[in-house]
């Protein structure tokens, strides 16, 4: 019986594979269902606005204008390309601002409607306003290579087919037609000079060394090179980096209320008196863009409000006794906090002539030939700031307030060309 067994087996099988080739034959319908696209589970959603494909994505992308989208088939074959014209970031979107530099600003656009940009968002001359730590920084957008948020991106509307039945993808290709003809030559492997003041150096010529002032080094000191006649001055200098008195006086007190005088508002133009504020603790105050003749120039707030100014945190009125006089003073003492500036909070009080509180101001002056000169102030949170000036744009890219040093970037007057240069004290 044994003997037969291996026979029986492979009989058995064969019918079995036979079955089931039929049965595959004759009901095909189980099998279709693998082969149609998958129309409901696209990473994004499609729609026409305004004659343009309108395209929100599910998760975050830096996908900015002059971008291209391209849809793809099931197969991978591309089908079509498309450029992208306009993206929408909706109002107080979490951004990750990528700047050209390397630098990475995270936080939240204060813009209180949405923010369009089209293809030359790069030229506006009005910066991208970013709060983080409960400060507002200013970006310019020269300075931006990208943006990285959950903007909705549109672009000419596809004809002939619906996106939903393709893939999209996102890889921005580059164009090797643009690029230098020298790009494509072979690389060729040249002995060094060694009579060159160089510093680069390769796998098989070593480095030359040089002992300079009791040190080694790879180059020899030269003497400076002299700027040339007909080179342009940058055309901009720092001439002051202080720090500024706080606006807000302590002057008088009504029960536990009390009243701080704003030193850069005045009750009316013609007036030499400042508006004073009744401030109530525990209540937030922003700036009050609206005001008229005899209104305050503080309003009230909410601690959720991006434009909140400060708060008083704590009041109280005490003795003192006068050193020189050896009689007894009352004082009023407030515990205030600056949105605004940020950092701890600080102390006033009616005997304080000054407050500082970092409030730091910095000002410039433009120096270009055949201009006359012009000064420009802004304050630490300003960082981003740009000036045009003379057919060239002075931004600021970086602020040192310990070194008293500020970063601009310059361009103009001809096309492409920028500098950049550190400023500081004369």
């Amino acid at each position: 019986m044994r003997k037969y067994y291996d026979k029986m087996l492979l009989a058995f099988g064969l019918s079995l594979l036979a079955i089931i080739s039929i049965n595959g034959f004759f009901n095909p319908s189980r099998s279709s269902k693998s082969s149609q696209p998958l129309l409901n589970i696209q990473p994004f959603e499609f729609e026409i606005k305004n004659g343009l494909g309108a395209l929100t994505l599910r998760n975050t992308h830096r996908l900015m204008p002059g971008n291209t989208i391209t849809a793809v088939d099931f197969n991978g074959s591309d089908i079509e390309s498309f450029e992208i014209k306009e993206v929408i970031f909706r109002r107080r979107a979490e951004v990750e601002v990528n700047l050209k530099n390397g630098q990475k600003i995270s936080g939240k656009l204060t813009n209180q409607d949405e923010l369009i940009l089209g293809k030359s968002w790069q030229n506006t001359r009005q910066p991208l306003t970013v709060s983080r730590n409960r400060k507002t920084i200013n970006i310019s957008l020269a300075t931006v290579e990208s943006v990285k948020s959950d903007h909705k991106i549109l672009f000419s509307s596809p004809n002939g087919f619906d996106l939903q039945n393709f893939s999209l993808s996102f890889y921005q290709r580059k164009n090797i037609y643009n690029q230098h003809p020298q790009n494509f030559e072979r690389p060729t492997w040249n002995q060094k000079n060694l009579d060159e003041n160089e510093t680069n150096y390769d796998l098989f010529t070593p480095p030359v060394i040089y002992l300079v002032d009791g040190k080694l080094s790879t180059n020899i000191p030269q003497e400076p090179i002299l700027k040339q006649a007909n080179d342009e001055e940058f055309g901009m200098e720092l001439i002051k980096f202080s720090n500024e008195p706080y606006p807000y006086k302590l002057v008088s007190w009504i029960g536990e209320t009390p009243y701080f005088e704003d030193t850069q508002t005045r009750q009316s133009p013609n007036s030499l008196s400042f508006v004073r504020n009744r401030l109530e603790v525990g209540i937030p105050y922003k700036k009050n863009k609206d005001r008229k003749g005899g209104q305050p120039s503080l309003v009230h707030s909410t601690l959720e409000d991006e434009e909140k100014q400060l708060v008083i945190e704590k009041f109280v009125v005490q003795q003192y006794r006068d050193e020189k006089t050896g009689g007894m003073k009352i004082i009023g003492r407030a515990l205030v906090k600056d949105f605004q500036l940020g950092g701890k909070s600080f102390e006033i009080n009616n005997q304080m002539k000054e407050v500082y509180a970092g409030n730091i101001k910095i000002e410039v002056r433009m120096t270009l030939n055949d201009l006359d000169n012009k000064t420009f102030t802004f304050t630490t949170k300003d960082m981003g700031i740009s000036f045009d000036f003379g057919d060239r744009l002075f931004t600021v890219v970086e602020i040192d307030e310990v070194k008293k040093t500020i970063l601009v970037n310059k361009k103009g007057p001809k096309p492409n060309q920028q500098i950049e240069q550190l400023l500081r004290l004369p």
